[in-house]
């Protein structure tokens, strides 16, 4: 079964009044106007449900039927290792769809614990209803399996920085697979806190935040109220490599 817990009526109507801009800023969607979105889900049975942060929204087993909509917020994939270490393993900012892979596979239980990040609302749309959306729109459709295929593509790099066993290569390789970094920019928001990052990274808060203020002091980033900028790119690479 899967977790949830409805929003107060108010809140939830405001959402809703607001789905369908928010709907066509998501990469299912793209080059929708809200106007057509609201038309092509006109049949479309769908839920909105709200978390608070840390809040599960589906566990590890669970069978995904659903198409699930970041319209608020942000989830994220966890996974439990040996050592009982959780390690964030995706993390899905709104507008986003997530695990859309599981919904026609044939073993479709998930691998991961899903969890509110932050607040969330969630859209929600049964596979039958999400089956008929997709045969109404090609462009949906094949926004769809653009989203399949990019996901693929982050599951093999997650695998490459898992392979990264020292600390200072992993921030190494977070930095510059920022998108800022990768636009050419050599300054960026953290993104997270040190707690978040920590788990992301899959180790402990003041292991993170002691390899963070080594590699200030070694003059190959410098930190400024949670903004990092890059001081020495040529080093920065070495770390990852």
């Amino acid at each position: 079964m899967l977790s949830y817990k409805i929003s107060n009526r108010d809140y939830k109507c405001n959402i809703f009044f607001n789905m369908y801009e928010i709907l066509s800023r998501t990469r299912l969607f793209k080059g929708a106007s809200p106007d057509e979105i609201k038309m092509l889900m006109t049949d479309i049975h769908f839920q909105i449900r709200s978390y608070d942060t840390d809040d599960i929204i589906a566990y590890a087993g669970d069978p995904m039927n659903y198409l699930m909509i970041v319209l608020e917020g942000m989830v994220m994939g966890e996974i439990s290792s040996f050592e009982g270490k959780s390690i964030v393993v995706s993390e899905i900012p709104a507008p986003n769809s997530f695990a859309e892979a599981y919904l026609f596979a044939s073993k479709k239980r998930l691998k991961i614990n899903i969890k509110a990040g932050a607040q969330a609302n969630i859209l929600f749309i049964h596979k039958d209803f999400f089956q008929r959306l997709l045969s109404q729109d090609a462009k949906v459709l094949e926004n769809y399996l653009n989203i399949i295929s990019n996901r693929f593509v982050i599951v093999t790099e997650k695998l490459n920085f898992m392979m990264i066993k020292h600390v200072k290569g992993r921030l190494a390789y977070y930095f510059l697979n920022k998108p800022e970094v990768t636009n050419g920019l050599l300054s960026f928001p953290l993104g997270m806190t040190h707690k978040q990052l920590a788990v992301f990274l899959g180790i402990t808060r003041p292991a993170l935040t002691k390899n963070l203020l080594e590699m200030r002091d070694e003059g190959i980033i410098g930190i400024d109220q949670k903004v990092v900028s890059i001081k020495d790119m040529e080093r920065l690479q070495q770390l990852v490599n």
